[in-house]
């Protein structure tokens, strides 16, 4: 018996799947041929209030969702800019349940600031970094107007 034409299709077979596996993988399709699901990107910071162009008020309460790696000892620093010579007002979120946690943690923070002549602040909330570590800073800006 002749092996030759056996291991020539054998042969044959599988360079043609592997030409399909990169032809697939590289238009980004291997995932619906093969029905593979990938997890949804969710954010580490959900700010509930205020949105972006909220007029806010005084003093401005910061409501949200946070997953536990954001907070330190229970709290996150954020900081509101407002005004024309770069003012602006530090505070501390806090958490409104358990924060050592992997799952969304209810934050609320409340700042008052001077009212500022201008309409344009930036409200920075930012991952509580004990240790300052480069790969563990993290942050996320919201524009607020004040009139």
């Amino acid at each position: 018996m002749n092996k030759r034409p056996f291991a020539l299709l054998l042969i044959l077979t599988v360079v043609t799947c592997i030409g399909l596996i990169v032809t697939f993988k590289i238009n980004g399709q291997l995932t619906n041929i093969f029905n593979i699901q990938t997890p949804a990107e969710t954010p580490e910071i959900i700010v509930d209030y205020p949105q972006p162009d909220d007029v806010v008020g005084n003093p401005l309460i910061v409501r949200g969702r946070a997953r536990g790696s954001w907070f330190f000892e229970g709290t996150f620093p954020l900081t509101l800019y407002y005004g024309v010579g770069g003012d602006f007002v530090d505070g501390y979120a806090t958490a409104k349940g358990e924060w050592m946690t992997e799952d969304y943690v209810e934050f609320e923070a409340v700042l008052n600031y001077m009212v500022p002549p201008t309409n344009d602040g930036l409200l920075s909330l930012q991952r509580n970094n004990p240790s300052d570590l480069e790969g563990l800073h993290d942050s996320i800006q919201v524009k607020v107007r004040f009139h």
